[in-house]
């Protein structure tokens, strides 16, 4: 096993150590300790759940709060000072409870159903070529920056009707997005919302005027019914950005590595196109590209793994120890395996806060993926697997870099 791990540090899960090599760590507290407390470096603290069954009940228990203003007023607290949360967050079903929720949830389900995300393939092949097109003359690029980052970027800003000559600025507004906590104090969060908040508004007064075939023209004339307000609309714009543009990056770039390093799994891959849409649901539970699901707060007390939490705390549900979990997935979870019977992993979530986007997010996966190994069949890594580094963040799990020789 690891060495010290029942001495862990108060701040194990902000290390470097762990960021780059969770797995020993989280096995290990599956076994003895599976909700585990974890200390901030402002004072506060966290409950960490690492067992699948113990993950499931928390992502379905409605004690364990989404609210964005539960949230906010328990980080005012812990840091003596008002934060309040800017409406562009604070309006979208990601950061919303029912009754709120439920309204939110149904008025955007139609545009992520499989079939409509099955009938954007063609838009996102087109995509994915035109990024690799550009890495072709390239002597060792990175597949991160040129290709795993911008794509889904793009397919989320083209589904959203932003014209391709502001794709740069949505790429530059989501990494901001990701990277920048409401409590650093730099102002740099609240300017990149400003910025895209007024791009936002713009485009959407346009598509009031000119509506066109896109998922915020579809919002904003939709039938009365399930019409949203203009702040909720911009507000589901902004999640879409955030969550949907890192969470697929991150999965991305991860199962592209993980077919790097699994040179037998690749073959068989490309000898067997029909495998691929049928293997990724193996592939993103043996990636993990979110680390942890979305946090929650505990409006009551909550017993979890043996362990009572407290009212007014934060737990966190470490998907990447869910999915590696032997209760779950008996037969070496360590191991990437194709033919694994029903990969049941957490990485969308479960219950009501399921990510609606998931279909969508395994489409551009599986599209990026097939296409990059398609067109360069004799791509390898141009370090070893042991130099790549992971981006130290709360929720995904991106790699920093990810350097290849294009034609072996």
């Amino acid at each position: 096993m690891v060495a010290g791990t029942r001495n862990l540090s108060k701040f194990w899960m902000l290390t470097n150590d762990f960021t780059q090599n969770p797995f020993p760590v989280l096995e290990h507290l599956r076994r003895e300790s599976p909700v585990r407390e974890l200390a901030f470096p402002d004072g506060g603290r966290a409950w960490v759940v690492t067992r699948y069954d113990d993950a499931k009940a928390a992502l379905a228990d409605p004690r364990l709060s989404r609210d964005i203003h539960v949230q906010y007023r328990l980080m005012s607290e812990r840091i003596g000072r008002a934060l309040t949360p800017p409406p562009e967050e604070a309006n979208h079903l990601a950061n919303l409870e029912p009754p709120r929720h439920t309204p939110l949830r149904k008025a955007i389900s139609f545009a992520f159903t499989p079939r409509r995300a099955e009938a954007l393939r063609p838009r996102i092949e087109r995509i994915a070529d035109g990024l690799l097109d550009r890495l072709a003359d390239r002597p060792v690029p990175d597949l991160i920056a040129g290709y795993a980052d911008p794509l889904p970027v793009i397919v989320i800003a083209e589904l959203m009707g932003v014209p391709s000559d502001a794709w740069p600025d949505f790429l530059r507004w989501s990494t901001a997005l990701r990277t920048h906590s409401p409590t650093e104090g730099s102002g740099e969060l609240d300017r990149n919302i400003q910025e895209l908040s007024g791009f936002m508004r713009e485009l959407i007064a346009s598509k009031e005027r000119e509506p066109g075939e896109d998922l915020l023209s579809a919002l904003i004339h939709a039938d009365p019914e399930r019409r949203l307000t203009p702040t909720e609309i911009l507000s589901t714009g902004f999640a879409l950005m955030t969550g949907g543009n890192d969470t697929t990056a991150s999965l991305v770039g991860g199962v592209i590595a993980a077919l790097l390093t699994h040179p037998v799994e690749r073959a068989r891959l490309l000898e067997e196109p029909g495998r691929w849409g049928k293997s990724m649901d193996e592939l993103i539970r043996y990636v993990s590209p979110i680390s942890n699901a979305l946090q929650r707060v505990s409006t009551e007390p909550v017993e979890l793994g043996g362990v009572t939490i407290p009212a007014g705390e934060v737990v966190i549900i470490c998907v990447m120890s869910t999915n590696r979990d032997t209760s779950q997935f008996p037969d070496a979870p360590e191991e990437l395996d194709l033919d694994r019977d029903k990969p049941a992993h957490l990485s969308f979530g479960f219950g009501i806060h399921y990510c609606s986007g998931a279909h969508l997010a395994k489409l551009i996966t599986e599209i990026g993926a097939r296409r990059l190994f398609e067109r360069f069949p004799d791509l390898t890594l141009a370090v070893t697997p042991d130099r790549l580094r992971y981006q130290r963040s709360p929720v995904v799990r991106p790699l920093e870099e990810l350097p290849v020789q294009l034609h072996g």
